[in-house]
């Protein structure tokens, strides 16, 4: 499938990018995929912070923050968005980011996450995928100027800033 849709991209001038669902331990405690990636460099990932946090809160073995830390690399885009997990459930979903929604409290890790996108991938596109609806226009201005603020923190080896 690697090498077809390689050729394709190549054939018809496109990025193929493959979106992260609810992966199995195959990929992420092996090399498999990290390895087509590797193979096939002109094929893209697209990570989803609000999948991979469910997916940490209902899969024992899968630590979200590993694979953002392995996989960021190789991504074209990041589906930026929060929601709250609990013992309830899960509220809020496809929810901006904002600082005062807490991990603790079973918010999203986001200041985690994008932390580690900005050092493995700084010029990632991050696209906004929640319901702007949710909040005040103030909160949304926060969320967007935050995670600007976020993404153009220098890190030890770079002081470039980044583009949303």
């Amino acid at each position: 499938m690697f090498a077809w849709l390689a050729e394709k991209g190549k054939e018809f001038h496109f990025t193929p990018v493959l979106e992260f669902d609810a992966l199995n331990r195959y990929v992420y405690e092996t090399k498999f995929l990290e390895d087509l990636l590797q193979k096939y460099p002109t094929i893209k990932l697209c990570l989803d912070t609000g999948r991979l946090f469910l997916q940490e809160k209902i899969d024992p073995f899968f630590d979200a923050r590993q694979v953002i830390q392995t996989y960021t690399k190789y991504a074209f885009s990041i589906h930026l968005k929060s929601m709250k997990v609990t013992a309830s459930g899960v509220e809020f979903v496809h929810f901006p980011v904002l600082p005062e929604w807490k991990p603790e409290e079973g918010w999203v890790p986001i200041e985690d996450y994008l932390t580690i996108i900005r050092k493995e991938n700084p010029h990632v596109k991050i696209m906004f995928e929640h319901r702007s609806d949710q909040v005040t226009e103030e909160q949304l201005e926060r969320c967007y100027r935050w995670v600007k603020d976020l993404l153009s923190k220098p890190h030890e080896s770079t002081s470039s800033s980044n583009s949303i």
